[in-house]
């Protein structure tokens, strides 16, 4: 298995309501992911990108202009797959979860952190990345081709999130990004503070 696995997009429908006091990001049955959360997993991701920095050029930040709102990004993301993991009967041990990151690494897999930090994902959270790129991986298994395996993962994420009621807080602006290549998940669009459009924005 390689970290290139696929780029995503998704759109999903919710329901509209008001900003709730301290919420980046709702979800209708899952916690909220807080701004105390977001905050503190941007505070992790600046003190290891100090000890480990990287030429900005080669970070794949799913939001280049806005560190939370890429890590944000990536935190919905990582949810959306295990939710569509469950939906699809897909089981990700952490023996396999082991496997993938001394596999990628070389068997050197403090790396992996390094490797997790360039999309924007804290070290806390770095095998919950690794999981969601397995997670992917499987869900792209005999597609035709690169743009297939788009579609296919794409599709299956899409139908997991359209259930999950996900509303994002707009001072974090647009949480959606085309594709990127290596494939960092990207959350469909609701604003917390906006009605539903039924197109995801």
């Amino acid at each position: 298995m390689t970290l290139a696995v696929v780029a995503l997009a998704l759109s999903a429908t919710a329901c509209g309501g008001q900003v709730r006091m301290g919420a980046a990001a709702t979800f209708a049955d899952e916690p909220r992911i807080s701004q105390a959360d977001l905050g503190t997993a941007a505070e992790e991701w600046q003190t290891y990108y100090a000890k480990h920095p990287l030429d900005r050029s080669i970070l794949l930040l799913p939001k280049a202009d806005s560190l939370q709102g890429s890590i944000l990004a990536g935190l919905i993301g990582m949810r959306v797959a295990d939710q569509t993991a469950e939906d699809r009967g897909i089981e990700v041990t952490d023996a396999q979860v082991d496997q993938f990151i001394a596999q990628l690494t070389g068997g050197q897999t403090a790396r992996f952190d390094q490797v997790a930090m360039r999309f924007g994902v804290a070290p806390s959270h770095s095998r919950r990345f690794a999981r969601m790129l397995l997670i992917t991986d499987r869900l792209s298994q005999g597609a035709a081709d690169e743009d297939a395996a788009v579609r296919q993962v794409g599709d299956a994420f899409a139908a997991s999130a359209r259930g999950m009621g996900i509303k994002v807080n707009p001072r974090y602006g647009d949480a959606y990004a085309s594709g990127v290549s290596l494939g960092m998940l990207y959350p469909p669009v609701q604003h917390l503070s906006l009605p539903a459009t039924g197109t995801g924005r």
